[in-house]
């Protein structure tokens, strides 16, 4: 049986392997196809979808991720099989793109207030060709000592509540669907284990979301099954991915690219 991963990151977001790295990164790792889902952005699809012209019937989803807000939580919902090319959505992709930089750039200025000297210059070293988001901010605070670890930067520094947050300007999951829906693609909320409210997801249901992540590297066995009965009984678009963004640095499986996948032949009966 051929799988496909239907939730990637390369470095055009807050991955670390380019969009052709990552097609190559899956082929060996036996996978058939990926999606490529980066925050808030399409520009890694061409990449991905040209190196995956090397490797005979191995499928690229073209999609993106993009970041909600609702009852003062944040939803991510992904958007699969759009026209990543569609003026429309691009220009909502390049305003959502300036917000995040000139949220970066206030969170280095309250870095430097109380006395953590980064720079703007060095984070977009560190983001390379992707948009500039707090992950990259954590990696050059673990580059000039600051602190050891992605998880550790965000604790001290960077998560809400922290000396150096910054809110972040969302759309509401109901903007971010009609966004997917009229870019010509179909909308699924992801990891849904992860939300604090549980009336989140009915939330989402109602508005008229098209399908669910049930598997994530993230979720229990029976979170997975509890999303897996409600998505059928809702008639809703089934997919899992690992939400890769670099391979485990302990060597474990949970995380790293295929480590949740789904039928590739499932997946391109929903694509049709």
């Amino acid at each position: 049986m051929k799988f496909i991963d239907m939730h990637t990151h390369s470095t055009f977001s807050d991955g670390i392997f380019s969009p052709g790295e990552l097609v190559d990164y899956a082929v060996k790792k036996g996978l058939s196809g990926i999606a490529i889902t980066d925050h808030d952005t399409v520009d890694g699809i061409e990449e991905a979808i040209e190196r995956a012209s090397i490797h005979k019937g191995f499928v690229i989803v073209p999609g993106v991720e993009l970041s909600t807000e609702y009852n003062n939580e944040e939803v991510h919902i992904l958007g699969y099989m759009i026209d990543y090319r569609m003026e429309y959505l691009l220009r909502i992709l390049k305003y959502l793109q300036d917000t995040r930089n000139n949220r970066a750039i206030k969170i280095i200025d309250k870095l430097k207030k109380i006395g953590i000297k980064i720079n703007y210059r060095d984070v977009m070293k560190i983001s390379g060709d992707g948009v500039i988001g707090r992950p990259h901010i954590a990696r050059s605070l673990i580059q000039n000592g600051y602190v050891r670890t992605i998880e550790n930067a965000f604790t001290k520094y960077l998560a809400k509540g922290a000396p150096a947050y910054v809110p972040k300007q969302k759309l509401t999951p109901l903007c971010a669907i009609n966004i997917i829906r009229k870019a010509g693609g179909f909308s699924v909320i992801a990891h849904p284990g992860l939300l604090k409210s549980k009336t989140i997801l009915n939330y989402l249901i109602h508005i008229g979301i098209d399908g669910v992540e049930v598997y994530h590297s993230k979720h229990t066995v029976r979170q997975s099954e509890k999303f897996l009965k409600l998505a059928q009984k809702h008639n809703l678009f089934i997919t899992g991915g690992s939400d890769f963004h670099y391979p485990p640095k302990d060597g474990k499986e949970n995380g790293d690219l295929g480590s949740v996948k789904v039928p590739l032949e499932n997946i391109m009966e929903l694509l049709k």
